[in-house]
């Protein structure tokens, strides 16, 4: 029986629920990446320390999950720096090795372009316009800094990129996602294609649209699953855990640091 694979990361954490979704993943036997905020992080240090125990890994998603296009290269490396020192601290005091240094950008907005609005619109034009950056030493500089500080791409087992658009997702430092869940947009009304909709957040799961980012049906690749950490979808997310479980979908765990961003 073909079992589809998969690397759960949550992003935007800790919340005030953070503690009880650790424990449901933890009780479930899912491993998963949190990719938490600096300030928020100050609020729950204890449940993040929690969390470290348990043996999560804590992913850096910058200090206040501002557009790195519309911040200085100065203000993002201090946004980067600041949460990676907090990070830190807390595996000292969580007697813990830390295993990785993870980033995720905040928006996936790497800081190449001219402001937020500027990459919010480019995804609506051509693909082939998708990695044009109009401060591209902007952002290289930002993913050299991510390489000093000890930052890296691990091997994602499985990921084949022939069935997601951008080709270069494995490329940078920083990690992305090839499945959006999108129940972030939950009663948003001007959200895309219905998502505000709780029932077609949760009918992305079924949909088999590799080509289109909705590949969790296709078995000829593992898929990097992004959900978030947000008190407005709590509920929403342990229906959404408990549909991959049914849907017996294998949870991987990053086990090797070998390195294939440059």
């Amino acid at each position: 029986m073909l079992t589809k694979k998969v690397y759960l990361t949550i992003d935007d954490a800790p919340s005030k629920d953070f503690r009880e979704k650790v424990d449901y993943l933890y009780e479930r036997n899912i491993p998963a990446i949190f990719f938490c905020i600096g300030e928020n992080i100050i609020k729950y240090e204890e449940d993040v320390i929690y969390a470290i125990r348990k043996g999560f890994i804590i992913g850096n998603h910058s200090f206040n999950h501002k557009y790195f296009s519309n911040m200085t290269l100065v203000e993002c490396k201090d946004s980067i720096k600041k949460t990676d020192d907090i990070i830190e601290e807390l595996y000292i005091k969580s007697n813990i090795d830390r295993p990785m240094k993870l980033f995720r950008f905040p928006h996936f907005d790497q800081g190449g372009d001219l402001n937020s609005e500027a990459y919010e619109g480019k995804w609506s034009k051509p693909k082939c316009e998708w990695s044009v950056y109009e401060k591209n030493d902007k952002r290289l500089s930002i993913q050299e800094f991510l390489s000093e500080l000890g930052y890296i791409q691990p091997k994602f087992e499985g990921i084949n990129i022939k069935f997601f658009s951008d080709k270069t997702l494995m490329e940078g430092i920083d990690i992305r996602c090839t499945f959006d869940q999108m129940e972030y947009f939950l009663d948003v009304k001007d959200a895309p294609y219905g998502m505000y909709k709780e029932e077609s957040i949760l009918h992305r799961i079924d949909e088999d649209v590799p080509y289109e980012g909705r590949s969790l049906n296709c078995y000829e690749t593992a898929d990097i699953i992004l959900i978030h950490d947000q008190e407005k979808t709590t509920r929403l997310f342990y229906e959404i855990i408990d549909r991959y479980l049914e849907k017996k979908f294998e949870f991987l765990k990053l086990t090797t640091i070998e390195i294939i961003g440059k």
